[in-house]
């Protein structure tokens, strides 16, 4: 225990609680949408046919991934220039005014332009990852600090689904079963009638913008120039603190004196301030200890900076190692995500006994209402939580990293494989067999998905890390953010394409039997990588 409270001493614990409050309110949103948006679109009659509804929810997904991918980089340049703090704010307000005018939408372009909104006007991914990497000074913190991050998305998907899902804040027009008589004012249900999706969005609108208060009051700036900057947020949220009795530590613009930086108190990631023009050539100024102890700066930027078209091409940068991982990790974000997108489009399809035949012929879904899928998501993200905070500590100390993400790997074309067969086990198909059976093995297949994704995500994230010089990781996190919120974007058009392709034809099982080929692929990736050390800078080993 003694070496705990050792390992946790200067842990930076106010920041991180801030960042991961933050962090906490984003997967909130973004998992609230998945138990009701399939009825979002059938509301919306802008198909008849609903085996094409599988691919209108894929362009609404696809919306925000796209705006996402094409702006991600630019908010973390701008997070350069202004600063971290600003930027995350941003984020969280454009996403709760978003979600307000999603949750309102009456038609279905409407919802597409505010799902869109929302992934252009929020670039904080990794703008947390560099703020963290920012806020952690010493590397005995910094494998606590990037398990906090996917722990409470973990915790936020446990949540979103269970808001997003609850019959007394979602009402699908078309649902008229299970209705309940509530004690409050016919104002509510006035309103719930007129709106039926938007009361969810509005109580994530409103975590998202306490989230965003917190940040404001609460959140230090941690860019080298931004943070020497007078924060009023800061100074007001410092007095809050002072009031409560917390001691309040002098800000940098309160120094009288020119700023001076404690080498050993620099941060992990500040070879470079960690900019996300890192990379792309520029030369910081060479710097010097003064016998006061201060940096002073001898020379000046030394070198033009390269195009960022130039920097992908160059290999010294994005060497095989790195892009060897960097395709594992875009491969995984991919069919992750159609698994998250389309296991609630599946459950909540209309069951279709007709077009049922063992094992070739499959049409429509199980007719889950939207309580029911946010259960379903929840309980996985609560098994989610479980294997980030219990588990994965346990396998790190006791394996190689590449080993334990092989393992997670393996679990994909497994999970995704049995999803479509397990129609045939439900009363409706086979009388003989409980309904609990068939809501066991969903469970269990959905189980194995997080449980695979929670094992995978912070290793391959370590690997990436590892894989990559230093002076360069500003660049390639942000290029393989980017490259991920691309993998976003294809993923539901694909899928959503393909599902109501096959699924109209009776043969809604051929998507999944292929998202287990890319499950495969991603295990034949693995296998193909090694374990890099963070410490050696030669990059020219083969994947």
């Amino acid at each position: 225990m003694s070496s705990f409270r050792e390992q946790m001493r200067g842990f930076p614990s106010w920041q991180m609680a801030v960042i991961c409050m933050i962090r906490f309110s984003e997967p909130i949103a973004f998992t609230s949408l998945f138990p009701y948006v399939y009825f979002m679109v059938r509301d919306f009659h802008i198909t008849k046919d609903p085996s094409q509804i599988s691919k209108y929810t894929g362009l609404i997904a696809a919306s925000f991934a796209i705006s996402q991918f094409s702006c991600c980089i630019h908010w973390g340049r701008l997070s350069d220039r202004i600063g971290r703090k600003p930027v995350l704010i941003i984020g969280l307000c454009g996403s709760a005014s978003c979600l307000l005018a999603f949750g309102f939408a009456n038609n279905f372009y409407i919802a597409l332009i505010a799902r869109g909104l929302a992934g252009a006007l929020n670039g904080n991914v990794a703008v947390i990852q560099t703020t963290v990497g920012e806020i952690v000074k010493e590397r005995k913190h910094q494998a606590l600090a990037f398990a906090m991050i996917p722990f409470f998305w973990n915790v936020g998907c446990v949540i979103g689904p269970l808001i997003g899902g609850s019959k007394y804040l979602t009402r699908p027009r078309m649902d008229k079963e299970d209705t309940v008589v509530f004690a409050s004012s016919s104002f509510y249900e006035s309103f719930i009638t007129k709106h039926p999706y938007a009361l969810s969005n509005v109580v994530v609108s409103s975590l998202l913008l306490v989230s965003a208060t917190s940040g404001f009051l609460f959140l230090e700036e941690t860019h080298a120039e931004a943070k020497t900057k007078y924060d009023i947020g800061l100074a007001i949220g410092d007095s809050i603190r002072g009031f409560l009795g917390f001691k309040i530590p002098k800000r940098a613009w309160e120094a009288t004196n020119s700023p001076t930086r404690n080498i050993e108190t620099s941060p992990l990631n500040n070879e470079r301030s960690n900019t996300y023009a890192a990379g792309l050539g520029y030369e910081e100024a060479d710097q010097s200890v003064s016998p006061s102890g201060s940096l002073s700066k001898t020379s000046v930027k030394s070198e033009k900076p390269m195009s960022l078209w130039t920097a992908l091409r160059n290999r010294d940068i994005f060497t095989h190692k790195v892009l060897g991982t960097g395709l594992a990790y875009f491969v995984i974000v991919f069919h992750t995500l159609v698994h998250a997108e389309f296991i609630p489009v599946f459950l909540a399809g209309s069951f279709q006994r007709d077009h049922l035949s063992f094992p070739w012929h499959i049409k429509g879904g199980l007719s889950w209402q939207t309580q029911d899928i946010g259960n379903l998501l929840s309980t996985t993200g609560f098994v989610g939580c479980f294997m980030v905070i219990v588990i994965y500590p346990i396998m790190d100390r006791h394996i190689r990293t590449i080993s334990g993400f092989r393992l997670a790997c393996l679990m994909f074309p497994i999970a995704y494989f049995v999803v479509p067969y397990i129609i045939f086990t439900t009363p409706g198909y086979n009388p003989a067999l409980p309904s609990w059976v068939y809501k066991t093995l969903l469970y269990s297949s959905s189980m194995v998905e997080i449980i695979g994704s929670s094992l995978a995500f912070p290793q391959i994230t370590i690997l990436v890390y590892r894989a990559t010089k230093p002076k360069h990781r500003g660049l390639i996190n942000s290029t393989i953010m980017s490259a991920n919120s691309f993998a976003r974007f294809m993923a539901p058009v694909i899928w959503g394409s393909l599902t109501s392709f096959f699924d109209e034809r009776g043969m809604a099982q051929i998507p999944w039997n292929i998202l287990a080929l890319v499950g495969a692929f991603s295990v034949y990736l693995s296998f193909k990588m090694d374990e890099y050390s963070e410490d050696v800078e030669n990059g020219e080993e083969g994947v």
